[in-house]
């Protein structure tokens, strides 16, 4: 039995990056003069849209189930943490939140884009925003991972401590990394 774990088992390469998807079908918006042609192109892009945030947020639970299995395993190295070794400078020029704040600001703004150029009411999960939510207090209490050395050096929120999780974690995250879907963590949106 391996001394050492992985930062990221691999569910990293599986995260589409919403940030350029979103700003790309914005700015196709944007160049279009009438409302109806803009209207007609975001009708185009919603449901993908919505495909990628959904994407992010199964890419957060699945890191919120990595940390709660390492956490939760006897104390090992924890190798390839990129935010490991970052100096000073870079630690205050890095925004942890950068990813995180830019979904939590979109959702507001996808709404009403929906509502606007579809006429759909569309609210975005709860479950979402529960998971975007402890995903940035998890975030905050390690510090953005900059001290994380060994599994024992992962702090979790108590909501997530107080997890059941009754799925072998390590065969879960397996099987996402070989079929590719994140979606597979999609059953455990709701850890109480």
């Amino acid at each position: 039995m391996s001394d050492c774990v992985e930062f990221d088992p691999g569910i990293g390469n599986l995260v589409l990056n919403l940030n350029d998807f979103v700003n790309n079908v914005y700015s196709q918006l944007m160049s279009f003069k009438t409302i109806h042609q803009k209207r007609a192109r975001f009708k185009l892009y919603y449901s993908k849209i919505e495909k990628y945030i959904k994407n992010n947020i199964d890419f957060y639970t699945g890191c919120l189930i990595w940390a709660y299995y390492l956490s939760n395993t006897e104390e090992k190295t924890v190798i390839n943490n990129p935010f490991l070794n970052l100096t000073d400078e870079q630690k205050e020029e890095y925004d942890f939140f950068m990813q995180v704040n830019f979904l939590e600001n979109f959702f507001d703004s996808f709404e009403r884009d929906m509502l606007y150029y579809t006429g759909i009411k569309y609210s975005i999960p709860v479950e979402w925003k529960n998971i975007l939510s402890l995903y940035s207090e998890f975030i905050q209490l390690n510090d953005g991972f900059v001290n994380v050395n060994t599994t024992k050096d992962i702090k979790l929120p108590e909501k997530l401590k107080n997890a059941h999780i009754s799925a072998d974690i390590n065969e879960l995250v397996q099987n996402v990394i070989k079929s590719e879907d994140l979606g597979l963590f999609s059953s455990y949106y709701n850890f109480n």
